[in-house]
């Protein structure tokens, strides 16, 4: 796996874990529709995620229990995450989006920018689509087949790699199962914070120290907040007390929205991209 995908990797696995894909949703060959609504806006995080008192009578783990139903009850969500680290020696700042579904997503990713690319997962195949530095730099393609294949979709099946990346760690963390599954990572138990309002929505939060091995100070939290009311959905997640530098954020919205996804016509398969004799 390329040194950056591999960075991306660790500092995603404090949300929806491994290599996430996708860049420019529409008009990029393959016909896909998501109509969305209100980009989530920043938590007001006056309570600086220390555990306070709260009037919330669900408890920090039935709270998650709540947060993980939602995904895992089908449908499709929209995410949005915004990843930057200004403290490092080699500073980034990486957008995602994903759309996903029960069986199957569209990913979007911008590292830096330079980098762009496209994933679409349908039907157990993964089409990639992106620019000549994301294929070189990100997914680890030869300078010669990046040039070759730049802007063309790329069809990836279960046993291929597409240059570094392998099937798995293109296609990790699309579906609302793996979302369900490894979005919401805490490296401890989770205790309630303050409530708050995101975007005018009141929400209710829980914190606990982010997962061990991303590379963050032991002091680094991930804090949850799950709207309140009837319907309790996952509204936004954030990293804290990694340090001024750090900033990861990821935002929930357009739940059980219809999205339609079909295959690019004509894609290239990966193995004409990286044949299987380079990556064994």
């Amino acid at each position: 796996m390329s040194t950056r995908v591999r960075a991306w990797s660790n500092a995603i696995t404090l949300g929806i874990s491994g290599l996430l894909g996708a860049a420019l949703l529409a008009g990029c060959g393959a016909a896909g529709s998501h109509t969305p609504a209100a980009s989530t806006a920043a938590a007001s995080t006056a309570a600086g995620g220390q555990p306070v008192a709260t009037a919330v009578a669900e408890s920090a783990p039935g709270l998650l229990r709540t947060a993980l139903a939602a995904p895992r009850a089908g449908g499709s969500v929209h995410i949005n995450v915004d990843l930057s680290d200004k403290s490092a020696a080699h500073t980034y700042s990486d957008q995602y989006s994903d759309d996903a579904t029960a069986s199957g997503g569209r990913q979007v990713i911008t590292v830096g920018e330079t980098e762009h690319a496209t994933i679409l997962f349908l039907d157990k195949v993964g089409y990639v689509q992106a620019n000549l530095q994301s294929l070189e730099g990100f997914f680890g393609v030869p300078r010669l087949r990046a040039e070759q294949y730049a802007g063309r979709w790329i069809a990836l099946r279960p046993g291929q790699h597409l240059g570094q990346a392998s099937y798995a760690d293109v296609t990790a963390g699309i579906t609302l199962q793996s979302v369900a599954s490894t979005a919401f990572a805490f490296g401890g138990r989770p205790v309630l914070v303050k409530s708050s309002v995101i975007a005018g929505q009141p929400v209710d939060g829980l914190q606990a120290p982010a997962p061990a091995g991303g590379g963050l100070p032991a002091t680094a939290k991930n804090v949850l907040y799950v709207s309140s009311g009837p319907v309790r959905r996952p509204v936004l997640l954030e990293t804290t007390g990694a340090g001024s530098g750090y900033q990861y954020r990821m935002s929930f919205s357009d739940w059980h929205e219809a999205l339609h996804l079909t295959a690019p016509a004509n894609p290239v398969s990966a193995l004409l991209v990286t044949p299987a004799s380079t990556t064994t």
